[in-house]
């Protein structure tokens, strides 16, 4: 990356372009992120959007045509990251991740451990036990929580107790929403040895003759992600209420997502909440914050 620049000789009107980009990645990809994002004041907001457009890009890498393609683009990902580390930039991407390193002083520890999860998607394709799983979902999930403490200005481990726990729920919450089509895809997150209680195998998931037992095994994943959510919440602290009302918003619309899932018996159709019922949560939790 010989073309890389100091970010100290990019100017005002760049870093304005920079973050533009990375504001459209939000708005075009991260339906449920962007109600979470649009209260915060501006100088978090840039720092949260360039968050998820790396996070997009790991994402996009990991689902990229073929396993060589995607490592490669992976690669790739960790050099900018490493050029951001170094107040360096190559694109608006980095540029722009590279103003927020240095204004939230993220651990770079998570951003690692972020991409070893992104990483395992090209070689993991079955989970055996939760304990398997907890990991991925720490890496992929939790560990953008903990970054975003940073920018909310609340890390201590009470928050990062919160964020860790509150990462897992959500992303049991994606796995349970995308079963067919990471199915499709021939992945399947949820533990073999879950599906075992049930009386399912990889082989016969989606076999209509096993559908109510995939009802069962969905429902007791649906408590088991809600039990995550509610140790999230028991370390919330009524001094924590203002700075994470974004990751609050965030835990709320999941956990509704999630309910919805609990009472449904079609797995061919992806579970949203609407416009309406997102920008509400999102509402009601910053002005219960700000009263």
């Amino acid at each position: 990356m010989n073309n890389a620049r100091s970010i100290e000789d990019a100017d005002a009107l760049e870093l304005a372009e920079a973050r533009r980009k990375c504001a459209e990645i939000v708005r075009n990809s991260a339906s449920n992120f962007y109600y979470a994002f649009v209260f915060l004041p501006e100088d978090q907001r840039y720092g949260i959007e360039a968050l998820y457009a790396f996070c997009r890009a790991g994402d996009d890498a990991a689902d990229a045509s073929s396993g060589n393609d995607s490592t490669g683009l992976i690669d790739r990902l960790q050099r900018r990251l490493d050029l951001c580390y170094k107040g360096m930039y190559i694109d608006d991407l980095t540029l722009s991740l590279a103003d927020a390193v240095k204004r939230f002083k993220f651990d770079k520890q998570h951003f690692s451990d972020l991409l070893l999860g992104i990483k395992s998607d090209l070689t993991m394709r079955r989970y055996s036990t939760f304990d398997d799983l907890y990991l991925y979902c720490y890496r992929v999930a939790s560990t953008v929580g903990l970054l975003c403490l940073k920018i909310f200005g609340c890390d201590n481990p009470q928050s990062r107790k919160y964020a860790e726990n509150l990462g897992i729920g959500m992303q049991i919450t994606n796995i349970l929403r995308d079963l067919k089509e990471d199915m499709n895809r021939d992945r399947i997150y949820l533990p073999l040895v879950d599906l075992g209680k049930f009386d399912l195998s990889e082989e016969n998931l989606f076999e209509p003759a096993q559908h109510r037992k995939l009802v069962e095994l969905v429902r007791w994943e649906v408590e088991r992600a809600e039990d995550f959510f509610q140790r999230a919440d028991s370390y919330l602290q009524p001094e924590m209420l203002k700075a994470l009302f974004p990751a609050r918003i965030m835990g709320v619309i999941y956990r509704k997502i999630l309910a919805k899932i609990g009472k449904t018996d079609r797995f061919d159709i992806r579970v949203e909440l609407s416009t309406s019922e997102k920008f509400s949560v999102a509402r009601h939790i910053f002005v219960e914050a700000f009263q």
